[in-house]
């Protein structure tokens, strides 16, 4: 809770009653010019006081200051009270208490016990009665203190409200990173194998120019095929980041990965072993796209990074859970420092709730090996 200073209503209010005050003490005939001066004097310094306290923080930052402050106002206001025993004064001696209940973040129990002694010192001198200033004095307390009581939960509302919006404002800024990131490992995948395979095929057909123009101008065709559907491809994955639906309208997961082996093998120089388990076709849609997806990542950073020029494949379903590896020839590495394709396998291997790793040594090939919970599509 906050320190909260008086409304500048509440200030003008004050002013009212000194004024108030100020011409009740000069139209009192009794009492002397001199004395007049001094009581209006008198009071016009407890408001400064009042004043000062609750507009500088001077007093904020020396506890004991501030104690003296209002206990100067308490004790004070009580004496003319006392003396003038006024409608104004009986309003003005309510401030501090307001002060107490609503403008400090603690209830500073001295201080109300102070207020409850002076008030009930002025009944005894007055000779006020128990239920025409007493009761009328609890009841005050009482109002006060509850509405003390509905300001603080309105201010827990409030924070618990700005704490909500900060929340939603960092969980959007979150969706949104893993938005972009999402949005480069689509790219990545995509048009990084189309890439390999484009690169490929015209190495190829330059290769084979001159001994066989008509197998090269087949690799050609072959590889402005491949471009063409890298297009379109990315296309999809633009679609895939509005809308997941996008990947339940392909072709079955074997025809897929025949799809795509068989765009890499029309170059020669790769070979493929593929061992496909048919019960893998039963799994869910996400976890058939992120095979697919998987297997050709492993497949483009071979040929990339390990030079690799054959595969082995290797997807089958066992006790409710379903496994995928591929290894290949090529250099491996006895550091394997993940690159952008071995992070992405992680996350959506991980994002199925399944485990991944890669083994490789040097001049041994590599391997991935992902492990992922057998889930029946519902389609």
């Amino acid at each position: 809770m906050t320190k909260h200073k008086p409304p500048m209503l509440m200030m003008i209010f004050r002013i009212i009653l000194i004024v108030t005050t100020s011409i009740d003490i000069i139209l009192r005939p009794q009492l002397a010019i001199i004395l007049k001066a001094a009581f209006i004097f008198g009071i016009l310094l407890l408001h400064l006081n009042d004043h000062l306290r609750n507009r500088f923080q001077f007093f904020e930052n020396n506890r004991m200051i501030y104690y003296l402050s209002m206990m100067t106002s308490i004790v004070g206001t009580g004496l003319y009270l006392i003396r003038f025993d006024s409608l104004p004064l009986n309003f003005y001696f309510v401030f501090p208490i307001v002060e107490i209940f609503l403008y400090r973040p603690w209830i500073q129990i001295g201080l109300l016990i102070l207020h409850v002694f002076v008030f009930l010192g002025a009944m005894f001198v007055l000779k006020a009665g128990v239920q025409e200033a007493l009761f009328p004095y609890l009841a005050m307390l009482l109002l006060i203190y509850l509405f003390r009581s509905n300001s603080r939960e309105k201010e827990k509302g409030n924070l618990l409200n700005a704490e909500l919006m900060e929340a939603h404002a960092k969980l959007k800024e979150i969706t949104i990173v893993k938005e972009r990131t999402r949005i480069a490992q689509e790219l990545h995948d995509s048009i990084g194998h189309a890439l390999i395979a484009v690169k490929m095929h015209l190495e190829f057909a330059e290769n084979m120019i001159d001994a066989d123009p008509k197998k090269s101008k087949e690799v050609i065709g072959k590889a402005l095929g491949i471009s063409q559907t890298s297009i379109t491809d990315l296309r999809k994955a633009v679609d895939v980041l509005k809308d997941d639906q996008a990947w339940k309208n392909k072709i079955k997961l074997r025809d897929s990965l025949d799809d795509l082996i068989e765009s890499l093998q029309m170059a020669g120089g790769l070979t493929f072993e593929l061992f496909f388990d048919d019960t893998a076709e039963y799994t869910s849609k996400d976890i058939q796209k992120g095979i697919y997806e998987t297997v050709r990542e492993a497949i483009t950073n071979g040929i990339k990074h390990g030079n690799a020029r054959c595969f082995h494949i290797d997807i089958f379903v066992h006790e409710s859970k379903l496994f995928v590896k591929v290894e290949d020839d090529g250099e491996g590495c006895a550091d394997i420092k993940k690159s952008n394709g071995l992070r992405g396998m992680e996350d959506r291997i991980h994002s199925l709730n399944g485990n991944i790793q890669f083994v490789s040594t040097k001049d041994n090939g590599f391997a991935v090996e992902a492990e992922i919970p057998f889930v029946s599509s519902v389609e």
